[in-house]
């Protein structure tokens, strides 16, 4: 019984830590974001273009501070619709600490209406559901995972009000390991970039 109590000791404490260090790691990341969104002129970015295919391209934005990298925001299109992705990845002193991803929903939404009449009928609204999860690195070899969701009408959606969400730890949606390739391969175009700039966009993923 000792034993057990012990255990649950542990992993309670484990949790409280993760979410401890993703909470102050989080607010470093919010507040860069904020600086970046209102044209810090202290905040320095560099841009590349990439292009792999006619159903696979995207950019890639760089931030620096102080010379030193502090966020890449990948931007693409994958397959022949017009879906766009986002992903983040905020870097502390040259380490990868939180990989964020934005996902978007969009479906119609059919609602049935009766007056005091009797008479029935139909309309169809367009409801959108956004999901943002932040992959928190806490060393190199674990991580946990914080999502936020919400879904609203399309005519209602309220950025403002999804930013004030607060982060409920979930399960993870992308393997670790995968995010870690992706990165050092975006990291890799980072330091190609000046090679690439003045030339047609090539595929960063086969540029090596």
């Amino acid at each position: 019984m000792k034993l057990y109590f012990s255990v649950l000791f542990l992993v309670f404490m484990n949790l409280s830590f993760s979410q401890e260090g993703f909470d102050k790691t989080n607010s470093a990341y919010e507040t860069l974001l904020e600086r970046i969104s209102n044209k810090d002129t202290l905040i320095k970015n560099r841009t590349k273009y990439y292009k792999c295919s006619d159903d696979l391209s995207g950019r890639i934005e760089f931030y620096y501070q102080n010379n030193e990298l502090r966020l890449m925001t990948h931007i693409y299109k994958q397959g022949f619709g017009n879906d766009t992705f986002l992903e983040n990845y905020y870097v502390e002193r040259d380490t990868l600490k939180i990989k964020s991803s934005i996902s978007e929903e969009m479906y119609m939404n059919t609602l049935y209406k009766e007056s005091s009449q009797g008479v029935s009928s139909t309309s169809v609204e367009k409801v959108i559901e956004v999901t943002e999860q932040r992959m928190f690195f806490k060393n190199n070899l674990t991580k946990v995972c914080f999502e936020r969701k919400h879904g609203e009408k399309l005519s209602e959606w309220d950025q403002d009000y999804f930013n004030t969400l607060t982060f409920e730890k979930g399960v993870c949606i992308e393997d670790m390991e995968d995010v870690r390739y992706k990165y050092r391969i975006i990291r890799k175009a980072e330091k190609k970039l000046q090679s690439y700039s003045n030339r047609k966009p090539s595929c960063i993923f086969h540029m090596w």
